[in-house]
């Protein structure tokens, strides 16, 4: 599997998962191989997958972005919400999107999903990663999410050859 097979999925099921719960529409999606994440301009969070393919999805959106997503989701007014609560809901708009990307990949099964944590902390993903970055741009403003994959633990084990 390559990143660039994340693309269509990420941009249906990150489109889905804003727009129902978050009450937010993607009005276009910018995809690039290989690109380098951005430093984090406000909040940002990691988490690894682990199924039938191993890697690292990330989010990340400015602060102003982040509030208006929290407050959406929460039904409360932007004012009222702490930043430990708006990086509460983000943690789990990180782990939505991931969960319905994965979830979406074609001959997969069950698949293990760690705690979102924030970006600075969970580390960049490894190097020689192939990665996807993608720019959701949104009403409130963009939001990046991006797929790391381990090439190592995602690859098919080598088959033995059959002896005669």
């Amino acid at each position: 599997m390559h990143p660039s097979d994340f693309s269509p999925l990420i941009e249906s099921c990150c489109a889905d998962v804003l727009d129902s719960m978050y009450f937010t529409s993607v009005v276009d999606v910018r995809h690039e191989l290989d690109a380098q994440v951005a430093p984090p301009a406000g909040l940002a969070f990691s988490l690894h997958f682990e199924g039938d393919v191993h890697g690292i999805f990330g989010l990340s959106l400015d602060t102003a972005a982040a509030r208006t997503l929290a407050a959406n989701f929460l039904g409360e007014e932007e004012t009222t919400l702490t930043p430990e609560e708006i990086a509460e809901v983000i943690g789990e708009l990180a782990n939505m999107l991931c969960g319905s990307v994965v979830s979406r990949l074609e001959g997969t099964s069950k698949f293990v999903l760690t705690h979102p944590e924030p970006f600075a902390h969970a580390g960049a993903p490894p190097d020689g990663s192939p990665m996807l970055v993608s720019t959701l741009n949104t009403a409130i403003g963009p939001v990046q999410v991006w797929v790391a994959l381990d090439p190592a633990a995602s690859a098919p084990e080598p088959m033995e050859e059959a002896r005669a």
